[in-house]
């Protein structure tokens, strides 16, 4: 009877000694802030240290990278629609710390040329809080609102900033740049420089939006977004545009990933 006790405890010894201190059970969660940087090209990630992780996975798309435990921020300069953040230890992942970098997208938005008489037909555009896009009347009390006017008077059919006008409808000083290539593929708004405040618009054209509401160029107060004109008809001697959007609303990132 004695030898089973001791048998007993010698395997309870092993046990113990199987699960060890040197297994991490778990990791934290990391607790990430995150800003744009480089004109809006890249996402700076910055987070604390978690307990017992001995690095980090960083996601972007299809992109992987890992850090050593001392390292706490990281650069993703790849477009992507979400960045994921993990603390790591051999096996061991915590969940991840997920930014969601996606534009909001809107399928179709109505805007007539400002020549159109009609009152029920929006000659603005605008984009909300939450990133839709959205047409609007120019009467005065949606000057504030303004991102863009269909112009029809000024240009043959064109979109031109509210802080072109004499007197200017607002501050901003919003511009846009025609892309190359089709709404999906472009998955990062035309380099600063690129643009113009005031530009005619083509049926089947794509083109990068730059939201700068104060005028004074890129800062973590603007956004960024696309634009494919699906339509520009004759309606009665004005002109109409359909258009679809993808607005992103991380602040000041060029990301334009669906």
């Amino acid at each position: 009877m004695k030898r089973v006790t001791w048998l007993l405890a010698l395997a309870a010894v092993v046990v113990l000694v199987g699960t060890g201190c040197d297994q991490i059970a778990g990791l934290d969660k990391p607790t990430v802030v995150y800003s744009a940087i480089n004109s809006g090209a890249s996402l700076r990630l910055t987070w604390t240290a978690v307990l017992d992780a001995s690095g980090y996975e960083i996601k972007a798309g299809d992109s992987t990278w890992t850090t050593a435990s001392t390292v706490t921020s990281f650069d993703v300069n790849t477009p992507a629609k979400t960045v994921e953040v993990r603390a790591t230890n051999g096996d061991t992942k915590s969940d991840a710390a997920t930014i969601d970098c996606g534009v909001v997208q809107t399928a179709s938005v109505v805007l007539y040329g400002k020549s159109d008489a009609d009152p029920t037909h929006p000659s603005g555009l605008a984009f909300t809080t939450t990133g839709a896009a959205v047409a609007m009347s120019l009467d005065n009390a949606n000057w504030p609102s303004l991102d863009f006017v269909c112009d029809d008077v000024n240009l043959t059919c064109g979109f031109v900033n509210p802080g072109d006008y004499t007197p200017p409808l607002n501050g901003k000083g919003n511009a846009l740049s025609e892309a190359s290539t089709t709404f999906d593929a472009l998955d990062i708004a035309a380099a600063l420089g690129t643009y113009t405040t005031q530009s005619e618009v083509l049926q089947g054209g794509v083109y990068s939006l730059w939201i700068d509401p104060t005028g004074l160029g890129w800062s973590d107060d603007d956004h960024f977004a696309k634009m494919s004109v699906l339509t520009v008809e004759d309606v009665g001697g004005s002109k109409k545009v359909t258009a679809k959007f993808g607005y992103q609303p991380v602040a000041g990132l060029r990301w334009l990933v669906n």
